[in-house]
């Protein structure tokens, strides 16, 4: 399966929002946002069985989503819009995974 094919299966399980409220920002820079790893978590399961692109294009995008709500807490937003990806990004992501 290539990235593309990869990407259009995984993303297509998240939702279009996910209310981020919830996170928890720690004192060396990391983030712990229970809900974006519950909704991870869930289409992990999904996807352990798989070929390996998908479940490193899986990693990815939570890697990719973590990052971004990260990103926009610190602007005071609390939904992360899951449909936008910059895809150069995610591919830099998927090819440091891939290795």
């Amino acid at each position: 399966m290539e990235f593309e094919e990869a990407f259009v299966f995984v993303h297509d399980m998240w939702p279009e929002k996910i209310d981020i409220s919830d996170i928890k920002m720690h004192e060396n820079g990391g983030a712990s946002i229970p809900k974006l790893t519950k909704i991870h978590d869930q289409i992990e399961e999904k996807n352990l069985e798989l070929e390996r692109e998908v479940v490193i294009m899986d990693w990815s995008i939570y890697q990719y989503l973590h990052l971004k709500a990260r990103e926009i807490h610190q602007k005071g937003v609390s939904i992360l819009i899951t449909k936008d990806i910059d895809l150069n990004e995610l591919r830099k992501l998927y090819n440091e995974n891939v290795t």
